[in-house]
């Protein structure tokens, strides 16, 4: 097929117009979306970060007390931030799907009645499994839409991998 510019018309240069036009319209609606999905992915990472800080706690009193982390126990103070800082966050869950904000929204007031009553005899270790239920359930749905662009290892199994490359 060969194109002859004598053969161009009006109607071929106004077709072509009217598709860059399209094309220039469509951009900010492409770039809009993109940004909007790289804000959701953020914020999936940001809030799971901060549900899983608050998992020893609630693992401890599940456990009675006891854990195998004590360093990662928060205390009443700063398991209130965490939840507060939940709170703050949850103001841009509208860029989240609407299955991730139905689970995220009933583990973030299941938490704040918890923040209440943790560090206190009246959270028992009932409650506190159900708010890890609760946890749980919310990460795996937002993990289901995205945390990261690419899989993550822990740095630990990395080190054992070379080291035992390294032996053998």
């Amino acid at each position: 097929m060969s194109v002859r510019l004598g053969e161009i018309t009006w109607e071929a240069v106004a077709a072509i117009a009217t598709l860059a036009a399209v094309l220039a319209a469509l951009f900010p609606i492409w770039r809009d979306a993109r940004r909007r999905k790289a804000h959701a992915k953020s914020l999936r990472i940001r809030l799971c970060s901060k549900l899983t800080l608050l998992r020893p706690s609630l693992h401890r009193v599940v456990q009675g007390g006891h854990t195998n982390h004590p360093a990662a126990v928060l205390t009443k103070e700063e398991f209130g931030e965490a939840v507060r800082s939940i709170a703050a966050m949850m103001r841009e869950s509208s860029v989240l799907e609407p299955e991730e904000q139905d689970r995220l929204g009933m583990a973030f007031a299941n938490l704040e009645m918890t923040a209440g009553l943790y560090d206190t005899c009246e959270l028992t270790a009932d409650s506190a499994n159900n708010v890890l239920a609760l946890i749980d359930e919310a990460v795996s749905v937002m993990e289901k839409y995205g945390l990261l662009h690419g899989p993550v290892q822990a740095p630990w199994e990395n080190a054992g991998k070379e080291r035992s490359s390294r032996a053998g």
